[in-house]
Parts: structure tokens; sequence; C-alpha cells
């Protein structure tokens, strides 16, 4: 059964099946409160208006981390749980977070005595870790970790350890696991409507089908509103009189080619003229520098940086480099919007916490917003526990996903690059690329001969055939952005794969001459758009 025939399907039980729980937004929240409630035992389907992880949670600083900066604001809670999730992200899908060294540079006297003070408190929140806790370090050891480093006046520096991730894949992945363990999962389905019983309270949702137009009816004994920064939307169409509590605000990260910035590790810029930390860290064989904070108005599903935040951060790096960055060295850019809960001040979004807050509406919709990738785990448990509360579900089994290992933990392993470099005669970048998208699922997706989608790319057809199969591809942004993230690593590089990838994803799919074209012309669109805010 091919994935448009199993969607149908999908679609067919949605209406046909009473959902203990059901999850409108699949996004990290979502996801993980899909995968949660499912390895519980209960009736769990999944919605997503576009693709999952389309919108914030594919557009992170890709950092699983307990939040340095968050120790001069006193979040001592908030920094123990993230760095608690750290350590169980590193074990649970090993393939997709791993360790990574930062460097923090020290220019004046004072710099690394007082920043080491609130490095030995993070390592101590952070317990017995996975990874090294801080060290001071010269000034020639700093400039080893990170050749671009500005020397002047440079006295050396911290060195400390978080982790990294490949955001888009492991939100795809956790979706993937929670549909394997029993959730009915849709992407492109819309909630147009609540239904609600005599009393007003929520028994489930309308939602129209985006590829067939069909409007579907869901019940559900209890519906969780996990939508991010369009949380506000649908708590306005379940009670047109509710206030607003979103305070969104845009981040934006530029990407550079490691030749440009060479580094060994990643560095945190601890203070910058907007108040934020900046970090430069590399990721997927290319360099990210970011990010900003900008309070925003009109919400946007593919957000477009501003130029003041692409002018800010060529400053800000250069600031710290000796390396001249400029527009003309920039490969892409992508900008997420931070679902922040406020209700205060919500011009100053930088200062607001980003930890997660629950709303109950009075018709019982439960709404979650705030937090970030690094504690998602945590988040879906509480959310999952306020869900059977408030649904008055039956107690079923524990929460299973402090330890669950994520598909392709199964057969991972620090020798997996050389195996997989030996078996498909690969250049080491591919290999690593393979080893940490899939983990000890490469042979089975790559079988015994791939083949490049176009020859010296390292991409092969067969790992499409397993988006389409397994991970809800339905476009070639679906692909280009989020299976593989090269709209968020090289804009040529996708440009240039945008037709070969759009022709085997119209064969896979069965498309009319008129669907393959809207596919490929929304990508050129939106790297055409991501062009132009970076020319």
């Amino acid at each position: 059964m091919n994935h448009l025939d199993e969607r149908k399907q999908t679609l067919k039980q949605l209406e046909s099946t009473q959902y203990d729980i059901l999850i409108l937004g699949g996004g990290a929240t979502g996801s993980g409160t899909a995968l949660d409630a499912s390895l519980r035992g209960y009736k769990v389907a999944l919605l997503e208006k576009g693709d999952f992880s389309q919108g914030t949670s594919s557009r992170s600083t890709k950092l699983i981390h307990g939040g340095v900066r968050y120790l001069a604001q006193f979040h001592f809670k908030l920094i123990y749980e993230a760095l608690s999730e750290r350590k169980r992200l590193l074990t649970n899908a090993p393939h997709l977070v791993k360790p990574l060294q930062f460097v923090l540079p020290t220019y004046v006297w004072w710099e690394k005595p007082f920043y080491s003070i609130g490095l030995t408190m993070y390592d101590l929140l952070a317990g017995k870790s996975i990874v090294p806790g801080h060290e001071r370090i010269s000034k020639a050891t700093a400039l080893d970790y990170f050749a671009s480093l500005k020397k002047q006046n440079l006295k050396g520096g911290i060195s400390y350890y978080d982790a990294q991730f490949n955001d888009a894949r492991l939100n795809v992945t956790t979706v993937r696991a929670a549909k394997e363990n029993g959730a009915d999962v849709v992407s492109r389905i819309e909630v147009t409507n609540f239904l609600k019983d005599a009393n007003g309270k929520i028994i489930g949702v309308t939602a129209k089908d985006s590829l067939t137009k069909k409007v579907v009816s869901i019940k559900a004994k209890v519906v969780a509103n996990t939508t991010g920064v369009w949380i506000d939307s649908l708590r306005k169409l379940d009670d047109p009189k509710t206030e607003n509590v979103l305070a969104p605000s845009q981040g934006i990260h530029l990407v550079f080619d490691k030749e440009k910035l060479p580094c060994r590790t990643a560095m945190i810029i601890p203070k910058t003229a907007d108040g934020r930390v900046v970090f430069v860290i590399p990721w997927e064989g290319k360099v990210l520098l970011g990010t900003t904070d900008t309070p925003i108005q009109k919400i946007e599903n593919e957000p477009l940086p501003l130029q003041s935040e692409v002018e800010f951060l060529l400053k800000t790096g250069n600031d710290y480099l000796d390396t001249k960055l400029t527009k003309e060295d920039i490969e892409s850019v992508f900008s997420g919007l931070r679902p922040l809960i406020s209700t205060g001040d919500k011009k100053d979004t930088k200062s607001i916490s980003r930890e997660e807050a629950i709303l109950v509406s009075d018709s019982g919709l439960v709404t979650m917003s705030g937090g970030k990738w690094s504690t998602f785990r945590k988040m879906a448990e509480d959310l999952t526990d306020k869900l059977i509360s408030v649904g008055k579900l039956p107690s079923k089994m524990k929460c299973f996903t402090a330890s669950f290992a994520f598909p392709g933990a199964d057969g991972y392993s620090k020798h997996l690059v050389a195996k997989i470099q030996t078996m498909y005669d690969l250049p080491y970048e591919t290999a690593v690329r393979l080893s940490d998208a899939y983990g000890g699922e490469v042979p089975l997706i790559l079988g015994k001969k791939p083949k490049e989608i176009k020859k010296g790319t390292g991409y092969f057809v067969e790992e499409i055939k397993h988006f389409v199969k397994k991970e809800f591809a339905l476009s070639v942004s679906d692909v280009l952005s989020r299976r593989w993230r090269l709209i968020f690593l090289d804009l040529n590089l996708a440009e240039s794969l945008a037709i070969p990838t759009n022709n085997i994803l119209a064969k896979e799919l069965g498309w009319k001459e008129t669907e393959k074209k809207s596919s490929l012309n929304e990508l050129l669109k939106h790297i055409k758009d991501l062009k132009k805010t970076i020319a």
C-alpha cells in the first residue's frame, strides 16, 4: 500500500473512531505528546495543518541545552530539567542528538573567573553527565578550537559542553514512532471548527483535508492545542471572546560555509546589543550564526528575515571574528517564530521565560505553549498527564518516554560511519550525514546499491522513497527543507536538486501534471524569497 492509499485509510479511520486524545499541531510538543500517550495505551490522533515540523520546530538553533543564559536569570529549575532531558536524549536518540563543545572567549581579565563560577553551577545542575564539565583554556587553545576568533585582546576562554541535534528529523522521527505505536497521524489537514455537546464541552473537531478538500468529523474525549504560534487562533475558534496570550518573537540564523568560518567547536557570544546571546555553531557541514529576538505582530507560515536582523548578526559576528563576514558569504538563512506565553510586557520577548504553560478553557480545550526543544519530552509527559485528568481518562500505564529508544537508535554506534563508507564506497561527509539522519536503519533504507539523484551530491533516490513511505513527505519542500535540510543549508544546492527530486516524488505519489508543477513552484518561490532577503 502506498502512502496516499494509507493516508485515505487513516482519514476514514479518523471519522469512525472514538479517540481518547486528539492532538492539534505536529511540532515538538504535539508529536512528543502523541508518542507519550500512545505508548501509555491511549487511542490517539495527531493532526497537522502543514508538514510535521514545518513551523518553529524545524527552525531552532539546533541545540539541546540547559540554557547557559538562564543562569543570570536564576532559572535553576528550568536549567536542571533541561540538563536532565539533555542526558536522556543523548542516550535515547544518539544518532540525532550529539555532544557539542563550546568556546566562550574572554577579552577582559575578570571574565574568565566570572564565567567559570556560572559554569560551575551549570556542571553541578547537570549532575552525573554524559558530557565533560567546563574548563578554563588559554588563548592558544581557544584559537585551536575556534580558528576564526578575533585575536586582538583575547585572553583565553572557557570550554564547556552541551548538545546539538537535527530538529526536523527528531520531530518527524517522533511522529513516526507515535504512528508505529498506534497513533493515527495525518498532515495537511486543518481544523475548521470544534464539536461541542449540549453543555458546551468539546467532544471533537471538524477538519478539512488540504489534498482531497474533504471535511471530516473527529470525536475525542479530550483535545490538545499544541499549534505553537497559532495557539490563539484555535483558542478564539473555541471562544471568540478569549484574550490572546501569545507574545511571538522572531529569531533568524545565517548559514556560512565552513571554509569561511573555520572552527572545530561552537562559540557562544554571551552579551550582544539586543541583550541575547548569539551562537556560532558547526552543523551539518556548515556554520550557523544566530539568533536574533525581534517582537513581531504578523504570523506567517514561512517567516522571512528582516534586513535589520541580517545586519545585526553580521555586525555581531564581525565583532568577535577575524574573518570578515558579508552578505555575499551567506549560503542560506532561516527564520523561526517563538511561541512564548506572556501575561505582562509583550515587547520585551527576550526576558520572557521559555518555561511552558498549560491553559484549560471552559469548554475543556487544553492548550500548551512555551518551552523549548530541550524539554519537549518532559513537556509531553506533563501535557499527557493533564489530558488524562481533564478528559477523565482511565489510568493506564506510566510514562515510558524517559527510556524510549527512537527509530534508528538500534544498531547505531560510533563505528557506523566507517561501516557505511566501506559498504557503499562513499565520501566521509556523506557517510556522516546518513549515519546522523537514520542511525542503524541506513542499510534498510539504502539497500544494496543506492542511486544518487544527481551525481556527486550524496543524496539518494532510495531516501526519497523512504520519506514517502515512512516519513509523511508530500511535497518537494517537505523533502528539501525538513527530511534533507538543504533549504536550511545551501539554497543553490537545493535549487539544483529541486527538479530531479520533484520528478521522483511525482512518480512515487502518482501526481498529475498540475500537482507536480504546484509542488515545484512552491519550493522555487520560497528559495527566491529567501535569496532576496540576503541579496
